[in-house]
């Protein structure tokens, strides 16, 4: 009685010294139970999404649909200027340039075919100067035996052949007229400049006053409506197997005609031509890099689907993420081509029938 009495006793103070005091801690609290019914990453590799997820991040899928769809390539390409959509204003003589209202055109202004832009007062040397103002008066004073030569010849009357009376005219009137020439060129002679197409100033050259040769480049003209798209290929077969092409510019594919290719290569790349069917490239600046998705004759087997429907894994393989139950979704490493400047074609890893998640790709993605 007295043994059992004593253990008790000696159980209460273990537990009494084992109690900690207010303020002491001796150990971690007990971790918060997760929330099952939060988005998360399986230990599979699929994710868990709860229907209020789905439709909070807006998740769209549509079924894998095995198709014979056109074998397609991407290309780089700039956008160029077509022969009739740029321009070169030049002065075609030397002289002083006198601009239009004050200022040739800056940059960004528009300008109308035929519109006049400046005019050039042709410069003459002294010499030529002296010999013009040499002949100038050496036509004067045949002007003036002319005229008295005639007045002569009018007081005869009837006493000489009418016919010398009109040649003495004829001859007064003659040098009338290029003594009216001469004077005029001692004045100056002007050429107006005018833009020879319609379009937008990409540069300007020079200035009001300015003393210009024959051949000086005065301003660069493009018409932004007539933009065309270049891009280079290594396969000289290419040109013969195009039957679409498309570019995406932003959130826009605009379609592409195929106009032809050179036949000359540029470092070893062969340069392809192509207009926009129906739109304008004038967004965009001539020089602006560009992405051409070629279609060609030859054909595939493959899947569709949006090219936000692709991701990347952790060890950067390319996936698609496929909807296994109404809450799950699981990731099918792919193989894919471009099928066009906004869908791609997937030629291996996904079956036919799954539905592919192709909108919220990358954020059902970045579940951890």
């Amino acid at each position: 009685m007295k043994l059992a009495a004593f253990l008790l006793m000696g159980t209460v103070l273990l537990s009494t010294l084992a109690t900690a005091g207010d303020g002491h801690d001796h150990g971690e609290a007990a971790p918060t139970a997760a929330n099952p019914n939060a988005p998360q990453r399986l230990p599979d590799g699929s994710v868990f999404l709860p229907k209020k997820t789905q439709r909070f991040i807006q998740v769209r899928t549509q079924p894998a649909k095995l198709e014979t769809l056109p074998r397609s390539l991407n290309l780089n390409g700039q956008v160029v200027a077509g022969m009739d959509a740029s321009s070169k204003v030049q002065a075609l003589q030397a002289g002083r340039l006198d601009i239009a209202n004050g200022s040739l055109p800056a940059i960004g202004d528009k300008v109308e075919k035929g519109q006049i832009l400046a005019t050039i007062t042709l410069t003459k040397d002294a010499q030529e100067g002296t010999n013009q103002a040499a002949e100038a008066a050496d036509l004067q004073e045949q002007l003036k035996l002319a005229e008295l030569d005639y007045q002569r010849l009018q007081g005869l009357g009837e006493l000489i052949p009418r016919r010398d009376v009109d040649t003495a005219a004829a001859t007064v009137r003659s040098l009338k007229a290029r003594l009216a020439v001469f004077r005029k060129g001692a004045k100056g002679v002007t050429e107006t400049v005018r833009s020879p197409i319609s379009g937008i100033v990409t540069a300007s050259y020079a200035a009001n006053g300015q003393a210009v040769q024959a051949g000086d480049l005065l301003l660069d003209i493009i018409d932004p409506s007539k933009l065309q798209v270049e891009a280079v290929t290594y396969d000289p077969a290419l040109p013969a197997n195009i039957a679409a092409a498309n570019v995406t510019i932003g959130k826009q594919t605009l379609a592409l005609r195929y106009q032809g290719n050179s036949q000359q290569l540029r470092q070893q790349a062969l340069p392809l031509r192509f207009s926009v069917e129906g739109e304008t490239l004038a967004q965009l600046a001539a020089g602006s890099p560009v992405q051409v998705t070629v279609q060609t004759r030859e054909t595939l087997q493959g899947v569709a689907v949006p090219a936000e429907a692709l991701a990347r894994n952790p060890s950067n393989q390319t996936v698609v993420w496929v909807k296994t139950t109404p809450e799950q979704y699981a990731p099918r490493v792919v193989q894919y081509q471009p099928l066009d400047g906004e869908r791609v074609m997937i030629t291996a890893g996904l079956p036919d029938g799954e539905r592919v998640v192709v909108q919220a790709t990358n954020l059902i993605n970045q579940i951890r």
